[in-house]
């Protein structure tokens, strides 16, 4: 029998094992080239007709996809190798289609996870902000402002109180300061007045009362000491009246009794402090004994560090932030040293995690502060005061980590805050009063506004 010549054939060499081995690990994959694995040969040729007369008759043969011939020409050796050679090859392409598959279908399914959890956290964020108010700092209303769509917004924000402070011009010191936060007060009791889903109040109690009724609680305050007029009777006519907190100072509005973080040259005594001299302290006290929250977040560090070492009930500092994470005006940085005191104190930091100057941040950089704040602070010192894109998606990131739990999530969001307010409620009468007035020397050369005394 003649034998059949090897030209027109594409000769496949056998696959060693030691090379293109695939592996398939988790989230790992290699992939492997087909043309790695077996040389194939062009689709023109992968079926060749080769002709022979045999015995009188016309043999065809055809190239085996598995390196064989279908003529029936090869030996029992070389079919058994071919099919050998055949099963290697299947076997790779099944392991290549197996990583494929699992390259593709992994992340989606993480991903249809992570979507499911993401929906479960928050629906346990809207449950938490249901049976506790989220208390957000340093509120106050614009002018021309559509209150309809302001209280909207609220509600989309799960909102359920505010701090508002009233805030006087730093210029109007010493002379109708006094009488601007008088008509601001006037103004805040007028509008909540006309809008229904809004309620001054003037405890924790209320607050809490407030937010079951599914309203928003203002929680109203002064916001600079130079609207007080250097007087105890005015601060506690402001809180007959209703406020509830006093900014010792503003961002750049130091007053005769107590330094600010910046200063208006023009504006500032030449005898005045760098800290919180004896008058300031009697205003803490006096703060301290009919039961009014002292906001420290615009003083002098010198001043913060007195203030905290001072008051006989907790502080409160809004709208702040590490001084670490940022270092703006739009915010109060605090030092580490600051927070570090905070739990002897007892306060309360309000983060505003919105934006730093001009760049807004990002949830990842909001959990980073919150969480560098409880480990210098601790959790029971935390509170919010702003969030990117919304306070749940915020909550609900955070509470990835098993260490924000439904009791330390209720104490950010504005259990701290009601702690404080109980607490400086219970000191509420305790202490002497005081009928102190400012020493003259240190207004003097700012007293033209004021009746001589006889």
């Amino acid at each position: 029998m003649n034998t059949v010549p090897n030209h027109g054939f594409i000769e496949v060499h056998p696959i060693h094992h030691h090379q293109h081995q695939p592996h398939c690990k988790q989230q790992c994959f290699v992939f492997t080239e087909i043309a790695d694995i077996v040389e194939l040969p062009p689709p023109e040729i992968t079926k060749i007709a080769s002709e022979k007369m045999q015995n009188g008759g016309l043999t065809s043969y055809t190239k085996d996809p598995c390196g064989g011939s279908s003529g029936g020409l090869d030996s029992p050796t070389d079919s058994q190798a071919s099919k050998s050679r055949c099963r290697r090859i299947l076997v790779v392409m099944g392991i290549m289609v197996l990583c494929i598959a699992m390259a593709a279908g992994i992340p989606l399914a993480l991903q249809l996870r992570q979507s499911s959890l993401l929906e479960a956290r928050l629906a346990f964020i809207r449950r938490l902000l249901t049976e506790a108010p989220l208390i957000e700092s340093s509120w106050s209303p614009v002018r021309n402002m559509n209150y309809s769509s302001s209280m909207q917004e609220m509600r989309q924000k799960y909102v359920g109180a505010v701090l508002w402070p009233i805030v006087v011009p730093c210029g109007a010191q010493y002379l109708d300061a006094v009488q601007l936060a008088l008509e601001g007060v006037d103004e805040a009791k007028r509008i909540t007045a006309d809008t229904e889903a809004m309620h001054i109040v003037e405890s924790a109690d209320e607050m809490e009362q407030t937010h079951i009724r599914g309203e928003v609680a203002v929680l109203m305050g002064i916001g600079g000491g130079h609207a007080l007029g250097t007087s105890l009777a005015v601060l506690r006519s402001m809180h007959l009246l209703g406020a509830r907190f006093a900014s010792i100072t503003s961002l750049d509005c130091t007053t005769p009794w107590a330094a600010s973080t910046r200063n208006v040259d023009y504006l500032i005594e030449g005898n005045a402090t760098n800290s919180i001299n004896d008058f300031g302290k009697i205003m803490l006290f006096e703060m301290n004994r009919i039961g009014m929250l002292i906001e420290i977040s615009h003083l002098s560090e010198p001043a913060m560090v007195a203030t905290l070492r001072t008051a006989k009930a907790p502080v409160l500092l809004i709208n702040s932030a590490p001084q670490s994470f940022c270092n703006s005006t739009n915010v109060a940085p605090i030092p580490d040293h600051v927070l570090g005191l905070l739990p002897e104190n007892g306060g309360v930091i309000m983060l505003n995690l919105e934006r730093c100057g001009d760049r807004l941040l990002n949830v990842r950089e909001a959990i980073k502060a919150i969480n560098y704040v409880r480990k210098v602070a601790g959790v029971d010192h935390i509170g919010l005061s702003g969030a990117p894109k919304s306070y749940a998606f915020l909550l609900a990131e955070l509470a990835r980590d098993r260490v924000w739990g439904n009791a330390a999530i209720k104490k950010l969001i504005g259990g701290n805050v009601v702690r404080i307010l109980r607490e400086a409620e219970t000191l509420k009468n305790r202490l002497p009063l005081y009928e102190e007035w400012i020493p003259h020397e240190l207004i003097e050369s700012n007293s033209y506004c004021r009746y001589p005394e006889s």
